[in-house]
């Protein structure tokens, strides 16, 4: 749990270092460039070493993380590329592309066989992805030999090498693979007005999809139930605020949009003992019930500032079951008892219901596999009538029926896939 916790911090850290930096870079950039004649050029080059510098803090991210599990030191914050980093920045290796990671959609479209790669989502006219004869569409699959997992991996294997490097690339285009040769070449020898547009995407890949654990608290209204088990003798079995057990998984169809399934339920049982006149046990009482429901989920997701953070919306349809069964015995049973014996009797009332649970939810990647997810939403529940069946004779039951369980709903569980 404390290494969670240090893990989640980090991410606070993270995202509070990049707010600051959308405050404080454009202050630093127009105080150094209102003197140039040129506005618009200095406007374009600080939104471009922000993103650099935003690429480099998502790197040391992963680098504290290491440094933490392994109990070694923690690496220094990579300086803003300003004024005197600004050498640093122009001497870096660029590819002059913006990538994407891919998604079932993609590679259904483009019959790419293949688990790994990166999309090129657009090519920089003038740019070394350009002069590579790379296009938008084409899939990176190796890089200097190394298969290519996803964008960051890429990302990274960029960042070992040093402008005047060249490496070979293989792609897929057109269901054929495909080599080139790839220079590094300075951003000051690269063509065209777009040359000078950073290489980072134009959106952030919300995952492909992937399967959680989530308990669900739900503020579930019981007053129909519980006056029923206290008449009983229970006395008031629920108080709203039950932890439902659940989980599901859904998977990417395309342009941030998910579908999947997800389940959940819960089952809570008492047991009393009956007592005679003169307060003698003569027997046990018990009641159980169990509650399910399970559906489709349709998600919209979206990256926040980083990959690392996702804000999701979505709904869940389908439907549930809730069933009540009270019993008593004198713990005394024999083959010849007969059926109309008062001390033994057993009854189970069951109804079966649509349900509904919109929600708003947001993950945090601690690893790029497995995350901490939680959301709030309402649960709902319609019924075609208020009537209840008694399951043993198919019976209805008779009498005022308990209200159907809704209310707000509140999720933190673990999420694994990415």
């Amino acid at each position: 749990m404390l290494q969670k916790m240090k893990h989640l911090r980090l991410v606070d850290i993270l995202i509070y270092s990049l707010t600051v930096g959308l405050i404080l870079i454009p202050v630093n950039g127009f105080a150094q460039d209102e003197d140039t004649e040129d506005l618009e050029k200095g406007i374009e080059n600080i939104g471009e070493r922000f993103e650099k510098w935003g690429e480099e803090m998502e790197e040391w991210g992963e680098q504290v993380e290491q440094s933490v599990e392994e109990g070694k030191p923690i690496p220094p914050i990579p300086p803003i590329l300003f004024s005197e980093n600004q050498k640093d920045y122009k001497s870096s290796p660029r590819f002059g592309l913006y990538l994407d990671d891919l998604d079932f959609e993609d590679v259904y479209e483009m019959h790419y066989l293949e688990n790994y790669g990166v999309l090129i989502d657009r090519v920089i006219r003038g740019g070394n992805g350009d002069r590579a004869g790379l296009r938008k569409g084409d899939i990176i699959m190796e890089f200097d030999g190394e298969k290519v997992r996803y964008e960051d991996h890429l990302l990274r294997m960029r960042n070992s090498k040093h402008v005047g490097d060249t490496v070979e690339i293989k792609y897929f285009r057109d269901e054929k693979v495909m080599t080139t040769s790839f220079t590094f070449y300075p951003p000051e020898e690269l063509s065209g007005k777009d040359a000078e547009i950073s290489d980072k995407k134009k959106r952030l890949s919300p995952g492909y999809g992937g399967g959680s654990f989530e308990p669900v608290y739900i503020d579930f209204d019981f007053a129909g139930i519980n006056s029923y088990l206290q008449s009983n003798g229970f006395g008031k079995a629920f108080d709203g605020n039950l932890i439902v057990l659940g989980g599901g998984g859904m998977g990417n169809v395309g342009k941030g949009w998910f579908i999947g399934g997800m389940g959940a339920g819960l089952s809570k049982h008492e047991q009393i003992p009956v007592r005679d006149d003169t307060d003698q046990i003569i027997g046990q009482k018990k009641y159980q019930l169990d509650f399910g429901f399970g559906g489709v989920t349709v998600t919209k997701k979206v990256a926040l500032f980083t990959k690392r953070v996702v804000l999701d919306m979505g709904i869940m349809l389908g439907g549930g079951g809730i069933a009540l069964k009270v019993s008593q015995s004198d713990g005394d049973f024999s083959w010849e008892d007969k059926i109309g014996d008062a001390n033994n009797y057993s009854v189970k009332y069951e109804k079966s219901f649509f349900a509904y649970n919109p929600s708003v939810g947001l993950l945090i990647r601690i690893k790029n596999w497995f995350g901490i997810h939680g959301s709030v939403g309402y649960f709902g529940t319609y019924a075609l009538d208020d009537k209840w069946t008694e399951k043993s004779f198919d019976f209805t039951v008779g009498g005022p029926s308990p209200v159907m369980p809704s209310g707000q709903s509140y999720s933190l569980g673990v999420w694994f896939g990415y």
